[in-house]
């Protein structure tokens, strides 16, 4: 079909001085851009007319139900392949051409599931790769968009104005503002969380993550007992999808939210009858295990948990490690519940760590093994239940008589810090990882290190931090948010601790 041509250049063109192609609805540059073609012109009404915004998604066959909302009783769950989404217009086509050629999807495919994938695998391979699954869902485009986002690296600009995750925003927001309902955009939008994270873009992390897991408590995924916008899903393939996918979100809530005190989470505690990811080998082979309940008294030997499964645990603790902080600044009249709770916290990190270290292939030396995110939210999750108690006038104790909960919570929690900082940080530190979780990982055991230094003067605890601070840098040229936990060393003092190379100054700006 031929393409139309508008009468003149577009915006973007008439700016930068560029000749135009003058297609319509989008000229080549803007689609090699990434952005919105627009040729409004306020002295021509034909232009403007031309500029508005036409639409990216073919018109619904169906609406959202309103009676899901209005009245629950009225309310049948749908039958529409689980999702309320479109196919793509010609114009949602041309936009997002220029950023996923055919030719090089294998590409994006193979370093998407070779990096990002390997510690929090939530998309299915198989499922991606089906060309029937991918023809009318308008959001499919959308999520190859976001992977590819996660795999780039972002070098000649700020990460925040990257034309990619400006485009990725915008299409986002739109395929929202359309009505849509679908795994892809959930999964698109976790992706766009990442990147956010991972670039220390704030506060659009924190807001895009909550996005997210409205759509995912819509869709019912965070219990299976509370309403349901769709049937079941018809595939025990996709009824995985959408566990790991509503966990994903999970996760990357409670790790946002780490430092953030007395907001509360976008998504809610998991269900009693919660189920974690199966083994990701058998996943991603096709094959249909049990799955380990999160809450049990015991763990089968049947079936192994997977390195997904175990992320998941050390994010649901971190969870309660954050919610028992807040519960203690708050108030001091449940002091000896808070404490008992704390003992019992700082139980299960141990359980959890060592279960992890004691998982086959651990330590292997490979920079993106799968157990690493597992490791970085359990030290996470570690580190801040000790600060919280490591000090002997920690917040709440000022208001209450002393317990002699509070004497042992306090000595358990320096030598937690101790072995963090001292023993974990710097084994973690000798691996090359990519993962962006990393880093608070490390911020957390070098500012642990710090305090040990300037208390003690440990020359183990300075050996330790040369470690941890050289990692932090490695990780910093992938990420920006390990730039950031830089500064903020800096900020604090304890670079001068170290005889490191003076810190850049962060180049970009958010």
């Amino acid at each position: 079909m031929a393409t139309s041509r508008a009468r003149t250049a577009c915006e973007a063109c008439r700016r930068l001085k560029r000749g135009c192609s003058r297609d319509w609805p989008s000229c080549s540059l803007c689609i090699r851009l990434g952005k919105v073609c627009d040729y409004s012109n306020p002295s021509s009404t034909k232009a403007t007319e031309a500029a508005g915004l036409y639409p990216l998604f073919e018109d619904p066959s169906y609406l959202f139900p309103s009676p899901f909302f209005m009245d629950a009783h009225l309310f049948s769950p749908l039958n529409t392949t689980n999702a309320l989404t479109r196919c793509p217009t010609q114009r949602l086509k041309l936009i997002t051409s220029g950023h996923l050629a055919i030719e090089e999807r294998g590409a994006l495919y193979e370093g998407y599931f070779t990096s990002m994938h390997q510690w929090l695998p939530f998309i299915s391979e198989k499922r991606l790769l089906d060309a029937r699954l991918a023809l009318n869902d308008a959001c499919h485009d959308l999520l190859l968009l976001s992977m590819k986002l996660c795999t780039i690296r972002v070098e000649s600009c700020p990460p925040s104005k990257h034309p990619l995750y400006t485009l990725a925003k915008y299409l986002s927001s739109t395929a929202e503002n359309e009505g849509l309902v679908s795994l892809r955009l959930i999964q698109a939008l976790t992706l766009l969380a990442v990147y956010e994270l991972s670039h220390a873009i704030h506060p659009a992390a924190y807001l895009t993550i909550s996005r997210a897991a409205r759509l995912v408590i819509l869709m019912g995924w965070h219990d299976r007992d509370a309403q349901q916008l769709f049937k079941p899903a018809d595939t025990w393939r996709l009824l995985e999808e959408q566990r790991r996918t509503w966990w994903a979100v999970f996760i990357l809530d409670r790790v946002i939210n780490t430092e953030t005190r007395g907001l509360p989470f976008a998504t809610p505690e998991p269900s009693p009858d919660e189920l974690l990811p199966v083994n990701d080998e058998d996943w991603s082979k096709g094959k249909s295990i049990p799955s380990q309940p999160l809450y049990t008294a015991s763990v089968s030997t049947y079936v192994p948990l997977g390195c997904f499964a175990r992320t998941c645990q050390a994010a649901h603790m971190l969870g309660k490690v954050i919610a028992n902080r807040d519960a203690k600044q708050r108030s001091s009249q449940e002091a000896a519940a808070l404490l008992t709770e704390a003992q019992g916290l700082h139980q299960a990190l141990v359980a959890l760590k060592l279960s992890i270290e004691q998982t086959a292939g651990y330590g292997s030396g490979t920079s993106e093994y799968p157990l690493w995110s597992a490791m970085a939210i359990c030290v996470s999750a570690q580190s801040l239940l000790y600060s919280s108690y490591g000090c002997p006038d920690y917040p709440g104790t000022a208001s209450r008589a002393r317990l002699a909960l509070d004497t042992d919570m306090q000595g358990l929690s320096v030598e937690g810090l101790r072995v963090v900082a001292r023993i974990t940080g710097p084994r973690l530190a000798q691996i090359p990882t990519q993962c962006p979780l990393m880093a608070r990982c490390f911020y957390a055991a070098a500012t642990a290190c710090a305090w040990f230094i300037r208390e003690d003067s440990e020359p183990e605890m300075l050996d330790a931090l040369r470690q941890i601070v050289n990692s932090l840098r490695m990780l910093a040229t992938r990420w920006t948010i390990a730039g950031e936990y830089l500064g903020l060393l800096a900020q604090s003092g304890t670079l001068n601790l170290v005889d490191t190379e003076p810190i850049m100054a962060n180049a970009f700006s958010h």
